[in-house]
């Protein structure tokens, strides 16, 4: 099963992290690769980190439009790590139960991953294990393989009257 949390308002991760809680309640494996978040500003990472039965795994912590100073190389090389660690997921002794692709569809939208190759190594790892791809701007071709696709659609934010980002709500 593939999974999609998209949209521009706010609860794809917190969604999939509800999913990641909800399978290792069922004693699932249970593996995060994460993109786009730094370690030292995401409250949910320190706590995800430590569950058992749960493997995390981050890359590409920066994004160009929040962190100037990044190359776009780099970027794309610590993306396609990560496509790395999804084709070594493949051919590992090791299989989940649900995996998270988390901020996936930033990537595919920046074009840091090829849509096409992205949704090969999906299908084949949605033979064993349910996926869950989170980010806004999920590709109508990732849509249309998806077998629940659910749109987080912002009404209201406090954004939008100058209010910061709060700790343990935004991050």
């Amino acid at each position: 099963m593939i999974i999609v949390n998209t949209g521009n308002g706010k609860g794809k991760t917190t969604a999939a992290i509800g999913q990641v809680v909800r399978a290792l309640g069922h004693n699932f494996k249970v593996c995060i690769i994460q993109l786009f978040k730094s370690d030292i500003f995401y409250g949910e990472q320190g706590i995800l980190k430590n569950l058992d039965g749960l493997d995390f795994f981050s890359f590409a912590k920066e994004h160009p439009y929040f962190n100037h100073g990044i190359s776009l190389d780099t970027v794309l090389k610590q993306c396609l790590e990560a496509l790395d660690k999804i084709r070594e997921i493949l051919k590992g002794n090791k299989k989940y139960d649900l995996i998270v692709l988390e901020e996936f569809n930033i990537a595919l939208r920046d074009q840091f991953i090829d849509i096409n190759i992205f949704l090969k190594l999906l299908k084949e790892l949605s033979y064993n294990s349910k996926i869950i791809v989170t980010g806004r701007g999920a590709p109508q071709q990732l849509i249309e393989i998806a077998d629940l696709v659910s749109e987080m659609k912002e009404i209201k934010h406090p954004y939008n009257i100058g209010s910061k980002s709060q700790k343990g709500i935004e991050y």
